[in-house]
Parts: structure tokens; sequence; C-alpha cells
């Protein structure tokens, strides 16, 4: 070292004694190198940190490259995500050097860290998921990666049905808590567990169903005005039945004894005959027309609830005195086996 600071000065001291015409020359000189070798030493150090194109320069990075520039990333450079201390990098320089790109594994580990310094970042540029549904339950909760269900697939970061599987193995096909409804067989788990959910439980709720089966015209409907507003999965099990057949008298315990719902007819009917789904209340006459064919002109405009109370004890309105009723209405009742004086009485 001090040999080489004697030179520098005895070299100083021959370039002061210079014409001064051959002293500007060389500082002009100097200037030139010093600035230009900054500027050649920072565009290499941007090329081989924040240009893509370094890294496609690597034969065996056209397949990741691809899928990169296809990809929700695809204006992040390489560096954001893909971190790599000097020494590393040297590591990379000399094995693709000697042709030995094989070796360069280690470099395309992505940190915890990179994921959050944008998505749990409050940037609206990006998704921000730290409230939301899935990753509150497996990024916080349960403390799983990103790269585990982010990163299994070379830059296609939306996670594959598998994914899920292989933690949630009793879902998959032919295990107990797999889909059994076949519409729903192939669809994508996120779609009735969606992650990106804000402030909201994982589990579909009724608006998560409804987002899609008020799509569907298949005939049933879902009226605002409708009496049962809890979740579709107090009475659809998508994981443990493949029809949506629901057990109304596993809350209505008593409906088959009520009124009219207890004559013979009625109680030997699937309650889905007359109440259709998610109406529930029979307020159209063709319900009961279906049956009741030859009662088409009676009361005609009106609706057989005026008259006739399925969830009385007689069948007929209790404020309805026996005598007042029609004589087709005691007809019906005879035929049932209940007499006018019972009605009254």
């Amino acid at each position: 070292m001090k040999r080489l600071v004697d030179w520098l000065k005895a070299l100083a001291t021959r370039a002061m004694r210079l014409p001064m015409p051959l002293k500007a020359a060389l500082a002009a000189v100097l200037v030139v190198v010093i600035f230009g070798g900054s500027f050649a030493s920072y565009r290499i150090y941007d090329y081989t940190q924040n240009d893509p194109s370094f890294c496609r320069s690597c034969h065996t990075m056209e397949k990741a490259w691809e899928r990169w520039s296809q990809s929700e990333h695809s204006q992040v450079s390489c560096h954001s995500c893909h971190e790599v201390s000097p020494v590393q990098g040297a590591e990379l320089v000399v094995n693709y050097l000697l042709e030995r790109p094989d070796q360069n594994t280690t470099h395309a580990r992505v940190k915890d860290e990179s994921c959050e310094a944008c998505h749990y970042s409050g940037n609206p540029t990006w998704v921000q998921v730290a409230q939301t549904a899935g990753h509150k339950t497996h990024a916080e909760e349960q403390n799983i990666a990103c790269q585990t269900c982010h990163g299994l697939r070379l830059h296609e970061f939306m996670p594959a049905i598998e994914i899920c599987a292989a933690c949630h193995a009793d879902h998959v096909a032919g295990e107990a808590m797999a889909i059994k409804v076949p519409q729903m067989q192939n669809m994508h788990c996120v779609e009735c567990h969606p992650f990106l959910r804000e402030d909201s439980p994982l589990r579909p709720t009724r608006e998560t169903c409804l987002s899609c089966h008020q799509k569907i015209e298949d005939g049933v409907t879902f009226p605002e005005d409708g009496p049962m507003k809890w979740d579709c999965k107090e009475c659809h099990k998508p994981h443990e039945k493949d029809m949506p057949v629901v057990n109304c008298l596993s809350c209505h315990t008593d409906a088959r004894q009520q009124g009219l719902h207890a004559a013979a007819t009625h109680s030997q009917t699937a309650c889905q005959a007359c109440h259709l789904p998610h109406e529930w209340k029979v307020s159209r006459r063709d319900q009961c027309l279906g049956c009741h064919a030859d009662k088409a002109g009676h009361n005609a405009g009106g609706l057989c609830s005026d008259c006739h109370g399925f969830g009385t004890v007689a069948g007929v309105r209790e404020q309805q005195p026996a005598e007042s009723a029609p004589q087709a209405d005691l007809n019906l009742l005879g035929m049932l086996g209940i007499s006018g004086e019972s009605v009254g009485g």
C-alpha cells in the first residue's frame, strides 16, 4: 500500500511540472475517465439488478420469462421478489460463464417480506390482503408462508385446487368432505370460500351463494321478502349431499299436525310440492290447483289461504263461523273427515 501511495505522489508531482495546456488536457481526460467509468458502472449495475432482460440472457430462464411476462407481476422486476446477496450474485455469474446454469438453484427463493412489501403495504396499486378472510386464517393465524400456496407453480400465483388439497385432503374427490353436487365439483375452492373478502368469515355466506345462484335460470327464485334470511349452509350441505334436499320437519316438527296439514293427502305430500323453495309461503292459487284442478272456478281471483287456514286446528280461519263457510268448503272438509259442527265447536 505504501508503494502505491508513493507512486501516486510521484505521478502527481510530475503532473504539476507539466505545461498548463497539458495540465488542462490531463484534467479533462481524468474527468472523462472518472465520470465515464461511474456511468458505465451504474449502467452495468442497473442492467444486472433491475432489467429482467439480464435474467432472460440465461437460456434456462425462457420458460420463467414467458410465464412472468403474462402474469400479474409482469411490471415487477425480478429482484423485487428474488433477492440475492453480492456473493450469491457473483456465484450466479460464475456458473453462467462456466456454462453451468443448472447449478443456479437458490436464487429463486422469495421471502414473505418481499410479498408483504406490496400486499400488506396499503398501496391500492396492489391487492391488499391484511384483512381478508383467507389470509387472516392461513397467513396470520396459522403462520403459513406465502410460497406454500402461491409459489408451487412457476410464476403462476393463483393456487391450484391441488394446493388446497395438500392440506385439506379430506375434501378431494372420493373423500368424505368432497363436493357432492355434480355441477359444483369442477369449481375452484375460492369460488365459494372467497379468500379476498374483507372482514368476513372464510366460509360462504348467503351473499356468496346468491352471487352465483341468482344468475342461474332454473326457475328457483330468492325473493327479498322470503321468511328465511339465514346462511344457505343451514339447509344446504354441498359437502354432504349431492342434491339440495332439505328436511323441513327437522325445524317444523309439528307442521303435519296443524290444520289442513294433518289431512291424509297433505300429510303424505312432500313439503316442496306446495311450498316453493325460498318462497315457502303459499301465495298463488296455482300451487293448490295443481292438485285441486276442479276448484279452478271456486272463489276465482282469491287465494285459497284466505279461507282455508293450514295453520289452524280445524283448517278454516278461526274467526270464520262454520255456518258462513261456503258449501264447497264444507264439502271439502267432509272429504277430509271433518264435520261442520266440529269446525264451529
